[in-house]
């Protein structure tokens, strides 16, 4: 029997039910045994979350002060990191002989979905799975 080749299957990640669907779907029904997962997240840097969340991250110290050693590298947020590390085991788990791969990136001024398409190109993706928020039928019928 003739083995298919290994494929990229990249799976869209984020904090959301839509996306834990979306990888549950991988996981269950896209990825063969030599296929490589990627889970990859799509942060806006300008969004205000992220202006926020910077802001309350970096204290100002006066001139004496020393800083707490930070946990979190800039531009992550702990959340991000928590959800991505559960994302990564749930998929070692359920597919331990996949290689799974975490990819960040941000929207470096493009939309979303055009971040998403250049990643792909770049990373030469044969699937991509992605949540959805609407229903199937909705999709479907334009509701």
């Amino acid at each position: 029997m003739v083995t298919p080749p290994a494929r990229k299957v990249m799976v869209v990640a984020d904090p959301t039910p839509h996306s834990a669907a979306a990888l549950q779907y991988a996981l269950s029904h896209a990825l063969l045994e030599h296929d490589e997962l990627i889970l990859f997240h799509v942060e806006n840097p300008n969004s205000w979350k992220n202006t926020l969340t910077t802001f309350l991250r970096k204290p100002s110290f006066s001139s004496g002060a020393t800083p707490p050693p930070a946990t979190v590298p800039d531009g992550a947020s702990s959340n991000d990191v928590d959800f991505l590390d559960q994302m990564r085991r749930a998929c070692e788990i359920a597919q331990p002989k996949i290689p799974v791969r975490v990819e960040k990136s941000d929207t470096d001024g493009k939309d979303k979905a055009t971040a998403i398409l250049s990643k792909t190109k770049t990373l030469g993706i044969d699937l991509l799975i992605i949540g959805q928020r609407r229903s199937l039928s909705s999709a479907i019928l334009g509701g």
